[in-house]
C-alpha cells in the first residue's frame, strides 16, 4: 500500500479524527472533553465573539465583563444585512487582536429585538462600546478602521 493511500485511508477513518487544540471528533460528531479545555484557553486569551440569544443573556455577559474591568463591544447585526456580512470577518479577526482586553459579543437583531430596543439600535451595523456596565460610545455602520480605533481607545 502506498503512504498517500494510507495518509487517504486514515482521515477517512471514523474511528477518530484529531483536531486543532487537540478537540477529537468522535464518529457521531460529538466533540470530546478537550473542548472544554479548549474554551477555556480561548477565552483567556480571547478571540472569541459569543452570540447571545436573549436580553438577559446579553446583559450577564455585560456585566461579567465590567466585573472583569473589560471593555464588551456588542455589534448588532441581522443576517439580511449586507454591510454587516462585510465586516463580520474583521470583527471576529478585532476578537482575536483585543480578546485579552475586551469581550465581543454578537446580537441578531431579529433573533433579539428586546436587546436592540433596550440600546436604541435602528440601523445595522452597530456597534456598543460598553465599559463598567454602561454604554460609553457607538459606531454606526461598517467602518472597519474606525471600529479598530474605538476599541484601542476604549480598551486600554
Amino acid at each position: 500500500m502506498k503512504l498517500t493511500t494510507l495518509i487517504v485511508l486514515a482521515a477517512a477513518s471514523p474511528v477518530l479524527a484529531t483536531r486543532p487544540f487537540g478537540v477529537s471528533v468522535m464518529p457521531n460528531n460529538s466533540i470530546s472533553q478537550s473542548t472544554a479545555c479548549m474554551n477555556s484557553v480561548l477565552s483567556i486569551r480571547g478571540g472569541v465573539v459569543h452570540e447571545s440569544q436573549t436580553l438577559s443573556d446579553l446583559d450577564s455577559k455585560i456585566q461579567s465583563a465590567a466585573l472583569q474591568d473589560k471593555l464588551t463591544v456588542i455589534d448588532f447585526t441581522a443576517t439580511w444585512c449586507g454591510p454587516c456580512k462585510m465586516i463580520a470577518p474583521i470583527y471576529k479577526e478585532l476578537s482575536d487582536e483585543f480578546g485579552s482586553r475586551a469581550n465581543f459579543i454578537k446580537v441578531d437583531v431579529d433573533d433579539n429585538p428586546e436587546a436592540a430596543q433596550k440600546y436604541g439600535v435602528s440601523a445595522m451595523p452597530t456597534f456598543l462600546f460598553v465599559k463598567g456596565g454602561e454604554v460609553v460610545d457607538r459606531l454606526m455602520g461598517a467602518n472597519s478602521d474606525r471600529l479598530k480605533e474605538m476599541i484601542e481607545e476604549w480598551a486600554f
